[in-house]
């Protein structure tokens, strides 16, 4: 049997679908929350490390 073989598995049921539909897009918000606070850690490391200690242009 191969892993992507569509006809082992029986189609889910209705109760099934709903149950998952029910739980959420958790997963996909914590890596949108993730990629958001990693953005965010690299624009502070680029202000704090680079520049800031350029100083003021004149």
């Amino acid at each position: 049997m191969e892993a992507n073989d569509t006809h082992s598995a029986a189609p889910p049921t209705d109760e099934e679908v709903e149950r998952v539909v029910a739980a959420g897009p958790h997963g996909a918000i914590a890596v949108a929350g993730v990629a958001t606070l990693i953005v965010m850690a690299i624009w502070f490391g680029f202000y704090f490390l680079v520049f800031l200690p350029r100083g003021v242009i004149h």
